[in-house]
Order: C-alpha cells, then sequence, then structure tokens
C-alpha cells in the first residue's frame, strides 16, 4: 500500500484549497438551481465534467478507460457516486441545510473505520479518534441552530443526508482499498462520472422533473464552476490524495468544507464573522493537528530504529 507517507506542508495547503472549493459548491448549486432542476443539474454536471476529463487525459495521453479487472469496482464507484448525489439533492428539498450538514459528515468515521479493519497500517488509535470527534464537533457547533425539534418531513431528509454520507464513506473505502488504488485517479473518475451522467439524468425523469434550462449567466457561471472547478479538478486531486494518505489525514480536512462554507455565505451576504465559526474552525483544526500527530506507536518504534542503527554503526 502506499498510503503512508507524511502530510507535506503543500499537501496540506492543497487539501485547505480543496475543501474551501468544497464549502462554496452548496452556495454554486443554489445558484445553479435558478436554471435547472436540481437532479436533473447533477445529472449534467456529471456529463460536463466527463467531458473535460476526457479532454484532459487525451492531452495528457493518460487513459481514462480500459476493460481491465478494475471494472467491477469502477461501476460500484459510479453507483456509489450517483447515490450520494441522489440522497443529497432530495434529501435537502426536505431537511435543512443546517441540519443536513451534520449528518452528510459522518463519512470520515465511515472511511476511517472501514480503513481500520480493511486498509494495513491504517489502525484508528486513540489520538486520531479524538481528532476526528473533535473536528466533527466544530461542524456539530457550526451548525448547531439547527438542531431544533424536527419539522413535518424533516426526519426523512435527515436520513437521506445520512445515507449520502455513509455511501460518501463507503466510496472512499473502495477507491482506498480495492484494484481502483492501482490505476490513475482520472480513470476511478471517469467511471463515477460517467455512469453517474447516466443514472442520475434518468432519475430526474424518473422523479418527473422538467426537462428546462434557464440560459441566464448567474445560474449557467455556477454551474460551469461545479462542473469544472469542483467535480472534475478538485475530485481527480481528491481521489488522488485517498490513494496516497491515510484515511484519517485526509478525513479530518473534509470537516473544513462546511466550516468555510458558512464563512463564504457570511462573506458574500455582509455578515460579521461569529463567535461560534471561530470556536468551530479552532476546534476543526484541534482535530487536524491530532489526526496528523505521530502515534505513541510510531514515535517508540522510531527511538527503537534511532537506537538500532546507533548500535550498529
Amino acid at each position: 500500500m502506499i498510503s503512508q507517507r507524511p502530510l507535506t506542508p503543500a499537501a496540506f495547503v492543497l487539501l485547505v484549497l480543496i475543501c474551501a472549493v468544497w464549502g462554496t459548491n452548496q452556495t454554486a448549486i443554489k445558484i445553479a438551481n435558478e436554471g435547472f432542476p436540481p437532479i436533473l443539474q447533477a445529472g449534467l454536471r456529471s456529463a460536463a465534467s466527463a467531458l473535460c476529463l476526457v479532454v484532459w487525459c487525451l492531452v495528457k495521453g493518460t487513459p481514462f478507460f480500459r476493460l481491465d479487472r478494475t471494472l467491477p469496482w469502477g461501476l460500484l464507484a459510479g453507483l456509489l457516486f450517483t447515490g450520494e448525489f441522489l440522497a443529497l439533492y432530495v434529501g435537502l428539498t426536505l431537511t435543512d441545510v443546517s441540519r443536513g450538514a451534520i449528518f452528510i459528515y459522518v463519512s470520515p468515521f465511515v472511511t476511517a473505520i472501514g480503513a481500520h479493519f480493511l486498509a494495513p497500517g491504517e489502525r484508528l488509535d486513540t489520538s486520531k479518534l479524538l481528532g476526528l470527534l473533535a473536528a466533527f464537533a466544530g461542524v456539530v457547533l457550526v451548525f448547531s441552530d439547527g438542531l431544533v425539534a424536527p419539522k413535518p418531513g424533516q426526519i426523512v431528509g435527515d436520513l437521506l443526508c445520512l445515507t449520502m454520507g455513509v455511501l460518501w464513506g463507503l466510496d472512499m473505502i473502495n477507491i482506498k482499498v480495492t484494484p481502483l488504488r492501482e490505476v490513475p485517479s482520472e480513470q476511478v473518475l471517469f467511471y463515477a462520472l460517467a455512469i453517474s451522467a447516466v443514472l442520475l439524468t434518468g432519475a430526474s425523469q424518473l422523479f418527473g422533473e422538467p426537462f428546462e434550462i434557464v440560459l441566464a449567466p448567474r445560474p449557467l457561471a455556477a454551474f460551469a464552476y461545479t462542473a469544472i472547478v469542483v467535480s472534475f479538478l478538485s475530485y481527480v486531486l481528491f481521489i488522488w490524495f485517498i490513494k496516497h494518505y491515510p484515511a484519517t489525514f485526509f478525513g479530518a480536512f473534509i470537516f473544513l468544507s462546511p466550516i468555510f462554507g458558512v464563512a463564504t455565505a457570511a462573506l458574500m451576504l455582509g455578515e460579521p464573522v461569529s463567535v461560534k465559526l471561530i470556536a468551530a474552525l479552532a476546534l476543526t483544526s484541534l482535530g487536524i493537528w491530532l489526526v496528523n500527530r505521530p502515534s505513541t506507536t510510531a514515535r517508540g518504534a522510531g527511538r527503537a530504529d534511532t537506537g538500532r542503527g546507533t548500535g550498529e554503526a
């Protein structure tokens, strides 16, 4: 496995940038909804992203599809990806974003627990578990106003958002521990985008959405952002991180996304940054530090290795 490299400063910055991009994604989706039905938007986004990916691969000379032993796992990735966004888009029509976000971000726990049992060398020790819990507490804090008595129908939306989080976690495990980890990130993403483009567009018709698109600059610009920056560029990079770093490392960073989202919305609306948001960022930062802190076992092993090296010299 190649998922044991230390988190370098460059990787740290890149992960933070990816999370910042994801934090603006929900706002962009809402703006794009002004011109696209929600599920249809998700399907067309996958199609547009897949087209960008194919052009990128042709320019680079990187294969984006092969009939090899990764095909069954690629089909699974596509089905999980489809389920994630179907659950998300339908779920957020039934519950508030502030409630749904808390359920969505169970995904790093699902991935970390799965990697603990399935990925060699990715044991979930006390420090890493506390780090994930601290980072998740930051998300709960920033959305705590949404934790009120649910309105009629919200429970179904909450469960769908929880389903999205579980499927997202399972998707990351699939990429990390199956033969998909051995192929280029572009090939993994092509499976997800191509399959979801077909299935989500079909689901749009199944749910009775009108095939109506408003060709206005604002929703088209938001759609282009979600398709090119989020679904293409950031996903290619994040799949690379999934394959090369332990689940707890990138999992803790994921919790930055909703905090970036709230901060961006506050700045765009001219609202002051609340003390709650600052506290949430502090908790999430503490969580990131804890999961990237060398474990006691690793430090002990390092000292033992140093001692042996000195003796041999």
